[in-house]
This record gives structure tokens, C-alpha cells and sequence, in this order.
């Protein structure tokens, strides 16, 4: 068989070009912080609370003369629907319930009241601010003792109440800030001790109980001075009218219905004592009756 010659084909090469594929093009996006505005809070208001000063006078009691009739009925319904309520000074439900004076008619004859004309003395005894619905027991148990003399013994030994009721914190809390108000409105005394256990049971009952301050007093113990006369060099106000005190300027007619019930005076001490005199008024009527 013959050679046969396949001529050789040459074959073209083909480059392929080398394509340049770019990057695709992601822009940068700044993307900002939330704004978060600063909100100022304020701090809570609280507002200051001014504890009043309570400046009681301080005298011996004065011991004589009481009569139960000179003060009046105390004309008060509090007890009507008091039944099952929570008597203020054991925190004992009330079965029986008596209207108690929290401070007792005898204590307020006893720290000045003996100087009252029959009058005022009805008006303490009807005074709302001076009552409470309380348990029977525990109110005749209480009598006429002021703070420093009623203690937990005499519930004991009470045969109504039975044994088993003490006087709790929040009862002689409340005794104590009633017995400061209704002594600071009516300008009655306490004696030494009173103004000691007031103090003390005071200081337990939180920063809204005042704080009492006290001052010397010629003792209450003193004879009222229906017909006593005055001293060389010293004055006494008493027997006066209500015109007589209207008299005098910057009193009126309130304030000298006021003097009236409260008089005898024998200082200006004691004017001041008066509920809305205050020491410039004071000075006005004693100046008045009593300048040479």
C-alpha cells in the first residue's frame, strides 16, 4: 500500500483575551447614629414641710375645785356608728363605746381650766377636736390621767376591760399630738412630767409630730384670784368687759370675747397666750390697762 502523505494542518492558536471584570462598585453609606435627644428629668418636688414649735407652759397642776357640772354634756354623735370601728388607743375593736376628751375635763381644770368662767368651760368640753370614739373600758381606764399617768397597768386592772389590751405606738402617738394641739389652742399648762412623756412619745412618732417646747409658769396651783389685788409695781387684768378690751386698739370683737373667757392676766406672757393675741397685741393691752 502506497505511503500516504496527510499534509499537517496547522491549527490557529487562539488567545482569548484576558477580560478584566471589575469590582462591583458598592458605594459607602454612612448610615448616622440614632439621635437620642438628652431628656433632663427633673428631680421629684417635694416640698418642704414646716413642723410647727409648740411652746406649752409649764406649772404645777392645780389641785382643787373640780365640778363635773361646770363643764357641760359634751354634745357629740361620734359614737353613733362607732360599733366595730378600731378604738384609736389599743387598736381593739369597740364593742361599747364612749366619747373620750382626750384631754380629760379634770386634766384641762387642773392645768388652767379652773380659771375659765362656765362659759368657756362648756365650749372645751364641746370642743370636736378634743373627742374620740373610744372602747368603754379602755376610756374609763384612762379617767382624768394625762400621758405620764395612764399607763397599760390601768387597762390591766380595769374589771370592764378584763386584762389582755395595751396601749399600741400609734396610740400613744395619737394621744400626744392631740393632748399638744388641744392644750396649745385652749392655753393650758402641763406639769413636769406631762411635758417629759410628751416629749418622749414624740420623738418616736416620725418627722410630722411637732416639737414642743416649754416655758416656766407661775404654778397652777395658785387659789384663782377672784378677788386678788395686785402687788406694788405689778399689774392684774381682770373682771374686764368685752368693750373694755374692744377698747384697745387692734383687738375687735373676736379677740375680746376671747380675753374675757381667759382672763385673769398677770403678765403679758399670759395675753400671749390667748389664741390670735401674739406678742404685739399683747403688749397693746397690757400697755392699755396697765401703764403707770
Amino acid at each position: 500500500m502506497p505511503d500516504v502523505s496527510v499534509p499537517t494542518t496547522d491549527v490557529a492558536v487562539i488567545v482569548a483575551p484576558e477580560v478584566s471584570v471589575p469590582e462591583p462598585f458598592v458605594p459607602e453609606v454612612s448610615v448616622p447614629e440614632p439621635f437620642v435627644p438628652e431628656v433632663s428629668v427633673p428631680e421629684p418636688f417635694v416640698p418642704e414641710v414646716s413642723i410647727p414649735e409648740v411652746v406649752l407652759p409649764v406649772a404645777a397642776e392645780y389641785g382643787s375645785g373640780y365640778d363635773r357640772d361646770d363643764w357641760g354634756p359634751h354634745n357629740s354623735d361620734i359614737c353613733r356608728g362607732a360599733v366595730g370601728s378600731t378604738d384609736p388607743y389599743t387598736g381593739a375593736p369597740i364593742d361599747t363605746c364612749n366619747v373620750d376628751h382626750v384631754v380629760a375635763l379634770h386634766e384641762a381644770h387642773e392645768s388652767g381650766g379652773w380659771t375659765w368662767p362656765g362659759s368657756q368651760k362648756q365650749r372645751f368640753s364641746q370642743d370636736p377636736d378634743n373627742h374620740v370614739a373610744s372602747k368603754a373600758c379602755v376610756n374609763q381606764s384612762k379617767g382624768a390621767d394625762d400621758i405620764s399617768e395612764w399607763s397599760d397597768a390601768d387597762i390591766a386592772s380595769s374589771s370592764a376591760c378584763g386584762g389582755g389590751y395595751t396601749v399600741t405606738a400609734a396610740g400613744r402617738c395619737f394621744l400626744a399630738v392631740t393632748t399638744v394641739a388641744v392644750k396649745s389652742e385652749w392655753g393650758l399648762a402641763v406639769d413636769q412630767a406631762e411635758a417629759d412623756a410628751l416629749r418622749a412619745t414624740l420623738a418616736r412618732c416620725g418627722g410630722q409630730a411637732p416639737e414642743v417646747l416649754t416655758e416656766p409658769q407661775a404654778t397652777a396651783g395658785t387659789a384663782p384670784p377672784t378677788t386678788a389685788t395686785a402687788t406694788p409695781g405689778e399689774c392684774l387684768i381682770a373682771g374686764r368687759t368685752a368693750a373694755e378690751y374692744d377698747a384697745v386698739s387692734g383687738i375687735g370683737e373676736v379677740l375680746s370675747a376671747r380675753l374675757v373667757d381667759a382672763q385673769p392676766f398677770s403678765s403679758r406672757s399670759q395675753l400671749e397666750r390667748v389664741r390670735g393675741i401674739g406678742p404685739a397685741r399683747s403688749e397693746a393691752v397690757w400697755s392699755h390697762f396697765c401703764a403707770p
